[in-house]
């Protein structure tokens, strides 16, 4: 091998082996401070694509979990107010049942009545005035509401309240004189009867929704974990493959640079030819 002074090749060939795992050294120190295996598009272009899209994706699933918890407590503010209607249902037939008894008198009657009167005005406030994030109206019934469940658009879930008026659900007493009588006492304990069946009808519709809104929630959580997993293996950076990748990094940099200066020092070798 030729002696050159003017081209210093094992000069040339250090200082590209040091670059080099200053690079490595550079990038493992990246990662471990990060957290992550891919930190730009440079690291990995394809992995990077697939981590933005399932990105995307875990941050509307998360949204869709959100949204069908408000359903939940929407439906469950209506099943509120069903559960207190039912009360006051069975309780007006408790007086109706108690008035068509023999033993009271039309004054005991017409003190039965004022509660009854008081607790259908009540049913009907309820009925009225119930709503869910002060626009919603949950009771009156009537509307359908969509409750977006998934991260694709169209994946959503659609839910119509039933009434929870005394009318709509059959009970036709008025408060004036739903039991003044034993005769309209009678009536209005099949009028109750009536009223209950299809509050249970509500219910029943309610209490399926919400089990499926409950099992919605339940899966949607599944699909964020396992895409989150996916997701990490493709992005997160391997802490023990990292921390050894910076050992060795540091070893040969250190080396590499010690060879440098050595590479260096070889053209003053030619000085003693010349002696």
């Amino acid at each position: 091998m030729a002696i050159s002074a003017n081209t210093n090749i094992p000069s040339i060939a250090a200082a590209r082996a040091v670059y080099e795992t200053r690079n490595d050294l550079e990038k493992a120190m990246e990662r471990l401070s990060s957290g992550k295996r891919i930190n730009s598009s440079s690291d990995d272009a394809a992995g990077q694509t697939v981590v933005s899209r399932m990105r995307a994706q875990i941050s509307s699933l998360n949204q869709a979990i959100r949204n069908t918890s408000d359903g939940l407590s929407m439906l469950n503010t209506y099943e509120g107010a069903a559960d207190e209607i039912e009360d006051i249902l069975v309780r007006i037939r408790e007086l109706a049942t108690l008035s068509q008894n023999g033993t009271y008198t039309e004054a005991d009657r017409e003190n039965a009545n004022l509660e009854v009167s008081s607790l259908i005005s009540e049913m009907t406030r309820i009925a009225s005035k119930t709503a869910f994030n002060g626009t919603l109206d949950v009771a009156s019934g009537g509307t359908t509401y969509s409750f977006q469940v998934g991260f694709q658009g169209g994946d959503a879930v659609g839910f119509t309240f039933n009434k929870l008026f005394a009318s709509s659900l059959g009970f036709s007493a008025a408060p004036a004189d739903a039991i003044d009588t034993a005769d309209r006492a009678s009536q209005t304990v099949a009028s109750a009867d009536a009223a209950l069946s299809n509050l249970n009808v509500a219910r029943a519709n309610t209490g399926a929704a919400i089990n499926r809104l409950e099992h919605t929630v339940s899966n949607l959580m599944n699909v964020v974990q396992r895409t989150e997993e996916a997701r990490s293996r493709i992005e997160d950076a391997d802490f023990a493959t990292e921390s050894a990748a910076l050992a060795r990094a540091n070893v040969l940099a250190q080396a590499g640079t010690a060879m440098l200066a050595q590479a260096n020092q070889s053209p003053s070798y030619i000085l003693a030819l010349l002696r």
